[in-house]
């Protein structure tokens, strides 16, 4: 008996040296006090929580807003509620440094609805019906002026923009007005027929959606300097099918889809199935395609990349070259198609599988022929497009090397970041994503040069070549 109680022992014993544990450790164990046993894992990068702003229990209202300065990562403005104080504030974060440079003084509690802009030395905040301008070196508020209306800031394109020092205003009421974007002064106004919903960027003139009469539907794009506010040109576009058919006009809400690269403003009138290029630069004039499933021009169903606009309609997507020219791409029956990006030969589409259960996949199309690379299968069914005020459980983007995937797992909860392969879709890179709280609303992301900055309560810097979540605010 003696025997076979200690050849027990002995296997007990040899069965604790294999896993390391020593007579002393599972004594310690038995009393409670032993570290875990340790195996073999993978570093993790500390994650580098950043400081740097009034103290307090913070909410990232939504994704930074990128400005445009010449280092390898952007600045990032960044609206934050401040619940211990009530308030909202603005905060510029800089990437490189890893820390808050400044927050801007308690602005209300309105931050959800606010519209930003920026000239060199001002961040220009509209909250409701004033500007707000805070300086761009220290975010103290410099001057504030009021305006006629509120500007709607989700259904209003590009309603705040700023044209060299000048700051160029469309608010609901349909008034354009303008200020010096440093001082805040005022310098001049015009009241629009109709209280239209978009501004346009054309070189250096500001360009606003208006019905030709006071009482009429038909509309042109009025273009006005910025620096005084005479009116410069006026175009009024027109679809006509056949020398005696019906001449059709844009309506005063209609979309205007600007191509900066190619110099060129498109209209959609449905009514002939006509996409109408007016050229501004090398290639001007004017060039109609008709096509009768061409159905609308919308900032939802289109893409300016690389000169060419891409255009879907259900289940097709047409390109047009910097000429005006549309075609057919693709055309895949049973899929809604949506472009999201395009670079070089690379194509990034939204598919929605229309028969039978529904279902979203990512597709890569060669963008000269159409023909698809890869697809895969997303998790989610609400991507994040607006990068500024939208929310969802996906995100996608381009990069040169790859396609950046964001996906929110429900059950169990989790968030991860993938890197898939340009060739054949497979995934280069996957990492769960190391958040407070990952069936938090994703609130919008920012993608930078190194890393992408996703707003899901707090604020989260992914690197997009390791996936590794490398910052915090708060």
């Amino acid at each position: 008996m003696l025997a076979l109680l200690i050849g027990v022992l002995g296997g007990a014993f040899a069965m604790l040296g294999f896993l390391g544990l020593g007579m002393n450790e599972v004594i310690a164990r038995m009393q409670g006090r032993a570290a875990p046993l340790l195996i073999e894992v993978t570093p993790t990068p500390a994650l580098h929580i950043v400081g740097g702003a009034a103290p307090g229990r913070r909410l990232v209202w939504r994704a930074p807003i990128p400005l445009d300065t010449d280092t390898s990562e952007p600045d990032l403005l960044v609206i934050s509620r401040n619940y211990d104080r009530d308030t909202d504030t603005l905060l510029l974060f800089s990437p490189l440094e890893g820390r808050v440079r400044w927050e801007s003084p308690p602005m209300g509690a309105n931050g959800t609805s606010w519209v930003v802009a920026y000239s060199a030395a001002t961040i220009i905040v509209a909250d409701e019906a004033r500007l707000v301008g805070l300086s761009r070196t220290d975010g103290s508020k410099v001057w504030e002026a009021p305006l006629t209306d509120r500007i709607f800031y989700n259904g209003c394109q590009d309603c705040l923009q700023v044209f060299g020092d000048v700051v160029v205003a469309l608010s609901d009421d349909g008034q354009l007005q303008a200020l010096n974007a440093h001082k805040g002064t005022p310098l001049w106004a015009v009241r629009l027929h109709q209280a239209t919903r978009q501004l346009v960027r054309v070189g250096a003139m500001v360009g606003v959606p208006d019905s030709l009469e006071p009482d009429a539907t038909e509309a042109g794009l009025f273009i006005y300097n910025p620096a005084d506010g005479q009116l410069v040109r006026t175009i009024a576009p027109t679809c006509q099918r056949e020398p005696q058919g019906y001449v059709d006009r844009p309506h005063y809400y209609d979309y205007i889809l600007a191509d900066p690269q190619g110099e060129a403003l498109y209209w959609m009138l449905d009514s002939v199935n006509c996409l109408l290029r007016v050229g501004m630069g090398t290639f001007g004039g004017e060039e109609r395609t008709f096509n009768p499933a061409f159905q609308r021009l919308d900032a939802e169903n289109t893409l300016v990349a690389d000169g060419h606009i891409y255009l879907s309609s259900d289940q097709a997507i047409y390109t047009s070259d910097g000429q005006g020219q549309a075609r057919l791409l693709t055309e895949v029956a049973d899929y809604n198609l949506h472009p999201l990006a395009a670079r070089g030969s690379d194509l990034l589409v939204l598919a929605q599988r229309t028969r039978g259960s529904s279902r979203y996949e990512l597709w890569l199309l060669d963008a000269q022929s159409g023909q698809q690379r890869w697809s895969r299968v997303l998790l989610g069914d609400d991507l994040l497009e607006d990068a500024i005020y939208d929310s969802g459980d996906t995100a996608v983007h381009l990069l040169p090397s790859g396609v950046a995937l964001i996906e929110q797992q429900a059950d169990p909860e989790a968030l991860s970041y993938e890197l898939l392969n340009l060739n054949n879709g497979t995934s280069q890179v996957k990492k769960e994503l190391r958040v407070e709280d990952a069936g938090a609303s994703l609130r919008g992301i920012t993608w930078g040069n190194q890393s992408g900055w996703l707003a899901a309560d707090e604020l989260y810097a992914v690197d997009l070549t390791s996936g590794e979540t490398r910052a915090r605010w708060p």
